[in-house]
């Protein structure tokens, strides 16, 4: 059994949406909470908690306390009060930023979309990030990302040394934790039909304008395109207006609905500009739900051969895979396979061994 050092949890997530960064985040520490329970982590029991800003929501966990601290909120509490709080403990930031002041931490840096797709955020959004997180990669004690994509694009943009970098791969099976919420199909009327499903209407770095574009090329008279998600323009900006016949926008859905949606959808369609991991396909995968792709190389070394693709701007390309899946029933069934093989190596558990195994290395090269 590793020997871990104490361990303080930055706990801002928990005043923020639940977006990518953030589902990491919560679905991390549940897992982590769950491994405590282990003859491997029990020695950690007493010795981690979540750190959190005064107005943080409830988290409540069994092994893992949550401590509210601090007047501060944001970026200030992050910057000055969590690492004053934290009172010399292994600080572990989960979702991108971490105390310039703080050497002993450990930061999950998943991208670097702010600095390669600057036009898809808020200049306030890229301001923060932008100063924050190369002075974080320089100073912190580990740097962790996502993927073998991102480890060369935290180098490249933020020069980070990635030599020695570790990956800690997402997971997708907090979508099937719950049982899926059906009542989504009658509230937007899709029981019994067929449609395509699209995630991250937030961001356009979804590229969900080429899905609404081949969805229209495709011409499937007898199926609808189905959108989730909301934008927020306070750090994504605005969004072109993507409404046309056809096409169903929802707005957020929970995990259950969410899981309800993927179980009977055509395919999940994501011909994505830019990501770090690519969560979406692996839930949906998980779920198995048949899945395209565009061939951005993060979505190509998570998804393998599981996954149709297309180049991000083809839609030409595109609108033949939306054909395709539509009428060939053994094209959609041996998809839906190959996904739920795939997507059985990305766990929560192998999230949070892998993060905490890098806690006791980190501690340990401290002591030595």
């Amino acid at each position: 059994m590793p020997s871990f050092p104490r361990i303080a949890i930055n706990g801002r997530f928990l005043t923020q949406k639940i977006l990518g960064v953030q589902r990491f985040a919560i679905e991390t520490v549940k897992a982590m909470d769950r491994l405590i329970e282990t003859s491997d982590y029990s020695a950690l029991k007493g010795d981690i908690e979540i750190i959190a800003p005064a107005r943080a929501r409830d988290f409540p966990l069994k092994n893992i306390p949550l401590r509210r601290a601090g007047v501060l909120s944001g970026y200030g509490w992050e910057q000055v009060e969590f690492p004053l709080h934290a009172g010399g403990q292994l600080l572990l930031n989960l979702c991108m930023l971490g105390p310039l002041s703080a050497r002993y931490q450990i930061v999950v840096v998943h991208d670097a979309t702010v600095l390669a797709f600057p036009q898809n955020f808020s200049w306030r959004f890229r301001a923060a990030y932008g100063f924050i997180i190369p002075r974080v990669c320089q100073r912190a004690a580990r740097i962790v990302t996502v993927s073998e994509f991102s480890r060369r694009e935290i180098g490249k943009w933020y020069g980070a040394n990635t030599a020695t970098m570790p990956i800690c791969y997402e997971g997708g099976d907090h979508i099937t934790a719950a049982a899926a919420d059906a009542a989504v199909l009658d509230r937007h009327a899709l029981r019994g039909r067929k449609y395509f499903l699209g995630v991250g209407v937030g961001s356009s770095n979804k590229n969900i304008e080429a899905v609404v574009a081949a969805f229209r090329i495709a011409k499937l008279d007898d199926t609808i395109l189905v959108l989730t998600g909301k934008r927020d323009a306070s750090v994504h900006g605005e969004m072109t207006d993507i409404q046309s016949e056809g096409v169903r926008t929802i707005g957020y859905v929970s995990d259950p609905e969410l899981r309800a949606l993927y179980e009977n959808a055509l395919a999940l369609v994501f011909p994505s500009r830019y990501e770090g991991f690519g969560l979406p396909p692996v839930e949906a995968m998980t779920a198995g739900c048949p899945v395209i792709i565009s061939d951005q190389p993060a979505l190509v070394e998570v998804c393998g051969d599981a996954a149709l693709r297309c180049g991000i701007d083809d839609v030409a390309t595109l609108a033949r895979h939306l054909h395709a899946l539509e009428s060939d029933k053994t094209l959609r069934t041996g998809l839906a396979a190959a996904g739920r093989e795939r997507a059985s190596r990305f766990t929560w558990e192998a999230t949070a061994r892998s993060l905490l195994d890098e806690c006791a290395a980190v501690g340990a090269k401290r002591t030595a």
